[in-house]
């Protein structure tokens, strides 16, 4: 039977909790979105960079009340609703983002929610593995047309409606997602930078950040804040999204930017914690040139992880002691919140290797990340 389609409507009632102010942009300059403005195919896409977070998303909903899912999306993304809705136009749906399989099915944080539904239509009834099936709790919808002009948040939330067209967007310069505002690096250009704006980002390429007034480096925070007015033509591949630039200049920031004032309920953020690494624990005949990757559950502080990385051989000749510790270096992923250890030579044949992480790497927030060791054997 052909899905079709539905939307709905939360009550009165629900609308009257959301407040809108208008706040001066001296504000908005200090404060990064609490909130994603993305498509469900980024979502199943990047699900790692969108776990535990905020998100908004313009997406077809089917299913039931009980067993919503958003529709067409190459990965099931389930709904788990903060109150009965019903049906509505030109909605945007508001909620936290999860994946199931980088949870524990007895986390206390999910108490209140019966996973077991969803479990049996994705998975028959099994846990899932991580980026397989999705979750979006406490969601809501609200009626949010598009606006009549272009910008980065509506550019964000339906890219298909902008492709291939010229537009002309302003928003404030964050180099080279050094803020973490988008989930992927786009390498098309050593310029390419993100733009930024309420609770949305795309990145720019084409055109060197530099004009009339201004030369702005995509590696430097000190030149990050700075408004920008980029025309140029919307471009998409697969769920990545961009502006293709043909024109740059400096822009005012608006003095006045409304935006809607949240204040979510959510689960208290665990620490951060290693949820997958290549090689996986006890591999054995790992590629002796092959670099060890760690990936987190969380954003890390790039700045706590110098010189608490080591690497170390366990095993030794019979009568001798192990190999000196090989020379690496080890380089923090913002856009996959992953560690990258990179050898300067290949690692001795046959050896088993250590990786520790050792006490005092946090979160952005302060919270720290417990002790972790990993150990492989390499091979020929």
């Amino acid at each position: 039977m052909k899905k079709t389609p539905v939307f709905f409507l939360l009550p009165s009632a629900f609308f009257l909790s959301f407040a809108f102010f208008l706040l001066p942009s001296s504000f908005l300059l200090s404060q990064s979105p609490g909130r994603i403005a993305t498509t469900a195919d980024a979502l199943a896409a990047t699900p790692v960079f969108f776990h535990g977070r905020q998100i908004v998303v313009r997406q077809p909903i089917t299913g039931s009340i009980e067993l919503a899912r958003l529709d067409g999306t190459a990965k099931p993304i389930f709904i788990f609703w903060k109150e009965r809705p019903a049906a509505i136009r030109d909605p945007e749906l508001r909620g936290e983002f999860w994946d199931l399989g980088r949870l524990q099915r007895d986390d206390p944080r999910f108490s209140n929610y019966d996973f077991e539904r969803v479990l049996e239509a994705a998975s028959s009834g099994q846990w899932p593995a991580r980026d397989r099936v999705f979750v979006i709790l406490s969601a809501t919808l609200s009626e949010a047309p598009l606006p009549p002009a272009p910008t980065i948040r509506a550019i964000a939330l339906a890219p298909d409606r902008y492709l291939e067209r010229e537009v002309r967007v302003v928003g404030r310069f964050r180099g080279r997602n050094l803020y973490g505002d988008v989930a992927q690096p786009l390498n098309k250009d050593k310029w390419d930078f993100v733009l930024q704006s309420a609770d949305a980002a795309l990145w720019v390429t084409g055109m060197r950040p530099r004009g009339n007034g201004f030369d702005l480096d995509p590696g430097a925070r000190v030149d990050t804040g700075k408004w920008l007015e980029v025309t140029g033509v919307v471009q998409r591949q697969g769920a990545q999204v961009w502006i293709d630039a043909s024109a740059i200049r400096q822009a005012s920031a608006p003095s006045d930017v409304p935006i809607e004032v949240v204040v979510p309920v959510r689960p208290a953020e665990p620490p951060p914690s290693v949820i997958f690494s290549a090689p996986v624990p006890d591999e054995e005949d790992v590629g002796r040139g092959a670099p060890v990757r760690i990936q987190f559950s969380r954003d890390l502080a790039a700045a706590s992880i110098a010189n608490r990385v080591r690497v170390s051989y366990t095993t030794a000749p019979a009568g001798g002691a192990p190999p000196p510790p090989p020379a690496f270096t080890a380089t923090y992923q913002e856009s996959s919140r992953s560690i990258e250890i990179k050898f300067a030579q290949p690692l001795e044949r046959f050896h088993v290797v250590r990786v520790e992480l050792i006490e005092g790497i946090t979160a952005n927030d302060g919270q720290p990340l417990a002790p972790w060791t990993l150990t492989f054997t390499t091979g020929s």
